[in-house]
């Protein structure tokens, strides 16, 4: 059928030249500001990868210190100055990160990594639809979700 297409359009002096009306997009239009549900829900992974990393190295910490409570780790008080005091974290400062690492998991990592990737990623695609239904919104959904942070 297509080569008959192909005779037909060559026999109308018609010529494709691979060109369809599409602009090449740059990297920023592409992956930073698209309009793609499946790019935005991979925006969403890696956001929530990002920041299980840094749960998980809040739960490091915290645990080194349970690990080794008699231990001094000069490191942390060259990174944490006051709240690691003689290399052994302060008993306010292990307060927060405990919570800052249950906050950080179920706020960014459960949200990001479980609802934005999810829905963006895979609703569309099993409803059927080919995007979702207002590109715009759903791009500053990410961007929103991005800038709590700050």
């Amino acid at each position: 059928m297509s080569a008959v297409l192909h005779l037909h359009s060559e026999a109308a002096g018609i010529h494709h030249d691979g060109h369809h009306g599409h602009h090449k997009e740059s990297f920023i239009s592409k992956y930073i500001f698209s309009m793609d549900h499946k790019t935005i829900g991979k925006q969403f992974l890696i956001t929530g990868i990002i920041w299980a990393i840094i749960g998980g190295l809040f739960s490091v910490l915290f645990r080194l210190q349970l690990g080794y409570p008699d231990q001094s780790f000069p490191i942390l008080e060259t990174i944490f100055g006051k709240w690691a005091k003689g290399g052994q974290i302060q008993p306010e400062f292990y307060y927060g990160l405990v919570t800052i690492h249950g906050t950080v998991l179920v706020f960014f990592v459960l949200t990001a990594g479980l609802s934005g990737t999810f829905a963006n990623l895979l609703i569309p695609l099993q409803v059927g639809a080919r995007d979702m239904a207002s590109p715009f919104m759903n791009m500053l959904s990410y961007w929103f979700f991005s800038w709590q942070v700050l």
